[in-house]
């Protein structure tokens, strides 16, 4: 630090002005402030010069007449300060160590008071002890003021406290009873949506065979008279109807996967397309249609009813769409650590545009002759959600013209049966 000495008049006069703003001389006359102004040291700091450390002996009061400075502990900036600002004023009263360092950030001019000097001004002038005394005292009232309002704010506080507790245990009740509420929601909400499917799976069953026999005999009308040839045309009408019904309370939204409740159990998958086979004996007599069946005993760990109604989808879909006169061929293998069943059938096929729309909502498909709307209402894309929901693959293979192959695959089950 370098030191100026010589304070002219108009220097004098800005001291006391800078004094004034310290608090601890609000009440000091200006007499006072003066004498007081008289014995303060000027200092130049370079920026980044250190003022002082923490941890040093302190002994003087500093007001920054003009720059900058920041006080920090280390690296830590505890807060910055510029002109009129005052630091270090305990200085003046005890021998404490510095509890922060202070380094200019600018070129800054710096007002010292010593203690000694302070000292010096207090033995010889008595109205400087007092307007200390005083500013202290009214301090130590604003303190004493401060602690009241505290205390009267942490019991408003306390109170409060007591009041959320309170209410967070009556929250938290409701939150188990809500809890409680959504659970049995859940279980009625899955236990509704089997409900419907296993409805759906019975009514489909006799209507598949039927449409297909009201099929097939709409295209023999021979020998029928006209009312004839009408009632069967309303039979048929009436039974599509029927199918569209059961489609729209299937719909796929309300059957998305997160809504399906799978209950997984071990499953004979043989035993299972035989006897979904079975239920379609009737619909391929009638189109003459012969069902290979290339299985051997192979199990997963699926639900037996949404399993059941993938093999029923890829069965329904298969007599629909083939030919009278053909071979729908089953097969049930190994892949690896999966089972692999393949619906295979002898049909118009389909393109490959078609293929990428297959698992759409009603999606629709076409042979030789006319176009014909699934007979099973979603069709595929149920397949899909099912298949999905068990974390099982699908696919098609298949070209126009040479027929359709649907590929599902499930994780296999390689334990002992249940």
């Amino acid at each position: 630090m370098t030191m100026q000495k010589n304070i002219d008049p108009k220097a004098l006069d800005e001291r006391m002005t800078l004094l004034k703003q310290v608090g601890i001389f609000s009440d000091v006359p200006e007499a006072v402030l003066k004498n007081i102004a008289e014995v303060l040291k000027e200092h130049r700091v370079k920026k980044e010069e250190v003022i002082f450390r923490m941890g040093e002996p302190g002994h003087s009061m500093f007001i920054i007449a003009d720059g900058s400075v920041r006080v920090h502990a280390g690296d830590f900036v505890i807060t910055r300060m510029g002109g009129g600002r005052v630091f270090g004023e305990y200085a003046l009263f005890d021998n404490e160590s510095r509890s922060a360092s202070v380094t200019a950030e600018a070129e800054t001019c710096l007002l010292e008071l010593e203690r000694s000097d302070f000292e010096g001004l207090m033995a010889a002038n008595v109205n400087i002890m007092q307007g200390v005394v005083r500013v202290v005292v009214r301090r130590i009232r604003e303190m004493n003021e401060m602690e009241r309002k505290l205390a009267q704010s942490y019991l408003k506080i306390q109170r409060q406290n007591e009041e959320i507790a309170a209410r967070n245990l009556s929250i938290e009740q409701q939150s188990k009873e809500l809890e409680q509420k959504n659970d049995l929601l859940n279980r009625l909400n899955e236990e509704k949506h089997h409900l419907i499917n296993v409805l759906a799976h019975d009514l489909r069953n006799p209507l598949t065979s039927s449409l297909c026999l009201a099929d097939l005999l709409s295209t023999q009308t021979e020998g029928l008279s006209k009312d004839q040839t009408r009632s069967l045309e309303v039979i048929y009408n009436s039974l599509k109807r029927i199918n569209l019904i059961i489609s729209q309370v299937l719909d796929i939204n309300e059957i998305a996967t997160k809504n399906i409740g799978i209950k997984p159990e071990v499953i004979n998958l043989e035993l299972l397309l035989k006897e979904m086979s079975a239920l379609y004996s009737a619909a391929m007599a009638q189109k003459n249609i012969t069902l290979r069946l290339d299985t051997h005993e192979l199990y997963s760990n699926l639900d037996r009813n949404y399993t059941g109604l993938i093999f029923e989808n890829l069965l329904s879909n298969a007599i629909k769409f083939s030919p009278p006169d053909k071979t729908i061929t089953v097969k049930l293998s190994e892949a690896g650590d999966m089972v692999r069943v393949e619906i295979i059938d002898q049909g118009p096929g389909i393109s490959e545009e078609d293929i990428r729309k297959l698992y759409g909502k009603y999606q629709k498909q076409t042979d030789n002759q006319a176009e014909k709307t699934s007979a099973n209402g979603i069709g595929l894309s149920i397949v899909k959600k099912y298949v999905d929901a068990m974390k099982g693959k699908v696919r098609c293979i298949s070209e126009p013209g040479k027929g359709a192959t649907i590929v599902v695959e499930f994780k296999k089950y390689s334990g002992k049966s249940g």
